[in-house]
């Protein structure tokens, strides 16, 4: 027997349902098809696996699992999804900062960690500490990133009389 033979030997017995019955072979009672059934059966591949059902991950959900210092990998393993998916729906729910602020030492090129710039003015010896390189630029007038650059790789920059280090 082959499979044409075996499938024609179906549908004809089981006009109405056409391809369907074959979805559920369990459905076909008949003894006389029996042998077509299990040959049809041993023709499938031998390790049919229902695909995995990814949980609905809400706001919330993701919310609870980065409070409790999950990284983007975890979260990927306990929900079903990808890395790359649990990064895009953490930046659309707005949950990028807190993740950010749970795991200090991941530091994505569009968030900076706390890095705090010194400025200390070379004539009077005034200093004034930022919070970050930002806003040390914007408050001398640099231009954004401006400051990144010239003091990375832990060099000093100086300019009109102020010099600025990156504090640590």
């Amino acid at each position: 027997m082959n499979i044409t033979e075996a499938v024609n030997m179906i549908l004809k017995r089981y006009p109405d349902y056409g391809y369907d019955i074959f979805l559920d072979l369990s459905k076909i009672k008949d003894d006389d098809l029996q042998e077509a059934v299990r040959f049809i059966a041993s023709m499938r591949r031998r390790c049919r696996t229902e695909p995995k059902r990814s949980q609905k991950n809400n706001r919330e959900t993701l919310r609870n699992m980065i409070k409790k210092r999950y990284s983007y990998k975890d979260i990927a393993k306990a929900t079903g999804l990808t890395e790359s998916t649990i990064v895009r729906k953490v930046s659309g729910y707005g949950l990028k900062r807190l993740y950010h602020q749970m795991h200090p030492y991941v530091c994505p090129p569009g968030i900076r960690a706390s890095v705090h710039m010194i400025c200390l003015n070379i004539e009077t010896g005034e200093q004034k500490t930022f919070s970050s390189i930002n806003k040390a630029g914007k408050a001398f007038g640099f231009r954004e990133g401006y400051l990144t650059d010239r003091t990375r790789g832990g060099r000093c920059y100086i300019e009109n009389g102020w010099e600025f280090r990156r504090g640590d």
